[in-house]
């Protein structure tokens, strides 16, 4: 606290509120965030200096906020040495409002700060908290604000859909590979908070859940979320026959046929990715045989020759969306890339369905990606997505 600062203050006021150069009202600084750190000797002599001069100083009234009773004293007493008795008592005891008003004046608070009438009938009514239950009016306010954002909190829970995450990976691989080293044994596909951590402990992202080890399987719980394969049988019919024409002209090249709806719903409803959609309790064996190994030629080729990069995998999620879309599954509406109702995340595909909504975060790899050599890096895009989740639902800070 210095005498230029409070001078700097009271001109940076003038200028705000347009006072003019011979303005006789009091300006009042109010010093904040100083309660139990009194001023010293030399920012008392500031305060003195400061208020004796002659145009701004001599029309100013700094307070001092203490919560204290002694501290104040002594305060009063140090500063009356220094600048002689002063013209009001001090220190100024300030009274509050008498309890009878602390209710009104907490429903008063609840408007103003909410902008809205009759907050109390949502179910916390400050007229139903006992005044002198509370040593002061802030205890109170305090007390009835926590309630209601605990309120607020439920009746967005109760009319928010729950969120289903589903992480899905589409490569050459043809069986869940090292998935099942990053998911329980239980229910098929659930993630495994210990799995993951232990696959990628000194990664940044393993470092920032390792920290949050409990809030991450509450994200897993409250997320149901799963890890799941596309293999080349179910990716590469979707692709020939709902994707983008570059990669269809790609797959033409191979003399990919074009399988027809009927088809590639059957692929859908026995591989993997589809029984977990449609919440199967075990996985089953995908397609074998002949057309995976021509389908996994023919994955290769696209991405080799089309790419995942540059935006191509996001055409190739709405490939997907269109497909489900198309196939009627019952499973809900399908959207892409788009916010979903009130829920706060924009997934890569969400399917909307009537008691809860799927997020399908989709990774499109080249190769046998799902090998335990890349058990560090899957694990570190599983995470990465689920702090994604946690931070936007507001379960943790980023």
């Amino acid at each position: 606290m210095s005498a230029d600062r409070l001078r700097q203050s009271v001109d940076a006021a003038a200028q705000e509120y347009g006072l003019p150069a011979n303005e006789d009202r009091i300006v009042i600084v109010n010093v904040d965030d100083r309660e139990s750190d009194p001023p010293t000797d030399k920012e008392l002599s500031q305060i003195k200096g400061f208020l004796r001069e002659s145009g701004a100083g001599s029309r100013t009234l700094v307070v001092w906020p203490e919560t204290s009773g002694p501290i104040a004293d002594v305060m009063a007493r140090s500063f009356e040495e220094r600048a002689g008795k002063s013209p009001v008592h001090i220190p100024v005891d300030v009274a509050g409002p008498v309890r009878e008003e602390w209710q009104g004046l907490a429903i008063e608070t609840l408007k103003l700060a909410n902008g809205l009438e009759s907050l109390e009938a949502l179910g916390v009514d400050p007229r139903n908290y006992d005044p002198n239950a509370y040593h002061t009016l802030g205890d109170l306010l305090d007390q009835v604000s926590a309630d209601f954002v605990g309120l607020l909190a439920d009746l967005l829970s109760a009319t928010r859909k729950p969120i289903r995450a589903v992480i899905v990976f589409v490569s050459e691989s043809g069986n869940a590979g090292v998935l099942g080293e990053l998911t329980g044994s239980a229910r098929y596909g659930l993630l495994d908070a210990d799995r993951l951590l232990s696959a990628t402990p000194n990664s940044v992202i393993g470092k920032w859940w390792s920290s949050r080890s409990g809030l991450l399987v509450q994200t897993i719980v409250r997320l149901d979320a799963r890890a799941v394969f596309i293999t080349p049988s179910l990716a590469l019919p979707i692709v020939r026959r709902y994707g983008p024409s570059e990669a269809v002209a790609v797959l033409e090249t191979l003399d990919v046929n074009t399988r027809p709806p009927s088809e590639i719903s059957t692929y859908f409803d026995r591989s993997e990715f589809g029984r977990l959609l449609q919440r199967a309790d075990s996985p089953t064996a995908e397609i074998r045989g002949n057309p995976a190994h021509d389908a996994r030629a023919g994955f290769a080729l696209l991405a080799s020759e089309y790419g995942f990069g540059s935006g191509n995998d996001k055409k190739l999620n709405r490939a997907l969306g269109d497909f489900l879309t198309a196939a009627q599954s019952g499973l809900g509406e399908t959207v892409v890339e788009k916010r979903l109702g009130d829920l706060p995340l924009i997934p890569d595909l969400a399917i909307d369905g009537v008691d809860e909504a799927t997020c399908l975060e989709l990774h499109w790899r080249s190769g046998d990606f799902l090998t335990t050599t890349n058990r560090s890096e899957i694990a570190q895009y599983i995470l990465k997505k689920l702090k994604s989740y946690a931070v936007e639902s507001g379960w943790a800070s980023g």
